[in-house]
């Protein structure tokens, strides 16, 4: 089988969407897939014509194209896009990492003999849903080293207890929310570690650190972005980690977290309360709720390793390989 995966690619492209592309093809091409990629320019300058031009790039001798699809990579040519894809002859798998524009999902529902989802919250929100199936995110499990050398690599005192967040920055990953809650844990310290797509920063990270400047003093660390080779030791030194995004149809961090067998507490949206129905984290609705439940999970040893046993237990159900790809491989006969 032939599939010619549309999407960002390379290892310097900061894209939650180019690892997950990378981690699902080479998932796939170890069950046999010859994935072959059409790059999708992250970053600069987006026309039509760069659009058409990766189109023109698709082999026409592959059984079928599979989009990985998500708002912001294709700047509003969302439709132009899928016009000019529909007109190639070959069937077309989308996913849908967004959901909920109504004119750009219709475009690309339209244009797809199948549509993948990660989750029911985004399976619900679809206009559509005769061609829409759910495949949840995938996840490599990962045995870290132990937290106190992971600590040391970092320069951190390995006795301090430390909560975490790893992965991108913006406005709507609710940073100040875990700053704020973390004002009334004085027994550990925060590491926050990620930055944007491609700046080393951005005016809302620097006020955000002198915030954490002002209510944590001494207590704070950012890390910048971290590079794929450099997460297990991030991920290793984290007691907990806390996601408190304010809206969210999928997190790839949060996943990898749960990949490393971390006790997670994150925000109580859709898309993680069905999560936390299979006991792979905790959820959180306010600040005094989210900082209760740090203190808890710090002072419970057996609370704590219970739910990492179990964010094990859900990483292992979603592995790349072979489950996930095994998924994606049977949506392709079927389409075919």
């Amino acid at each position: 089988m032939k599939v010619c995966m549309v999407a960002p690619w390379g290892r310097w492209v900061r894209c939650g969407i180019r690892s997950y592309s990378e981690s699902l093809a080479k998932a796939l091409a170890l069950k046999g897939v010859d994935v072959y990629v059409a790059r999708l320019p992250r970053f600069g300058i987006l026309a039509e014509g760069v659009l058409q031009n990766l189109v023109d790039s698709i082999p026409r001798d592959v059984d079928l194209v599979h989009v990985q699809y998500e708002y912001g990579l294709f700047k509003n040519l969302d439709v132009p896009f899928f016009r000019a894809l529909s007109k190639i002859g070959l069937p077309v798998v989308t996913t849908l990492h967004s959901v909920g524009d109504w004119e750009k999902d219709e475009a690309a529902i339209s244009t797809s003999s199948k549509v993948i989802v990660h989750n029911r919250f985004c399976y619900r929100r679809l206009n559509r849903r005769e061609k829409a199936v759910i495949i949840p995110h995938g996840c490599t499990p990962v045995e870290t080293d132990p937290p106190e050398e992971c600590k040391r690599r970092l320069g951190i005192d390995p006795r301090i207890p430390i909560v975490g967040y790893l992965g991108f920055i913006s406005r709507y990953k609710g940073l100040e929310t875990l700053i704020e809650a973390m004002r009334g844990v004085k027994e550990a310290a925060l590491l926050i570690a990620g930055g944007y797509h491609v700046e080393p920063g951005t005016r809302y990270i620097d006020r955000l650190k002198e915030v954490s400047l002002k209510l944590l003093p001494g207590r704070c660390l950012w890390l910048g972005y971290v590079p794929d080779e450099r997460l297990s030791t991030v991920y290793g030194s984290f007691t907990i980690e806390v996601y408190p995004s304010r809206l969210c149809t999928e997190s790839g961090a949060l996943i990898t977290a749960l990949a490393h067998g971390k006790a997670v507490i994150a925000s109580d949206l859709p898309p993680m309360r069905e999560k936390a129905k299979m006991g792979a984290l905790m959820t959180f609705r306010s600040v005094s709720d989210l900082r209760g439940k740090i203190r808890k999970l710090l002072s419970d040893d057996a609370l704590r390793s219970r739910l990492e046993e179990a964010a094990r237990r859900y990483a292992e159900s979603v592995k790349w390989y072979p489950n996930i790809a095994e998924k994606h491989i049977a949506l392709y006969r079927e389409v075919l």
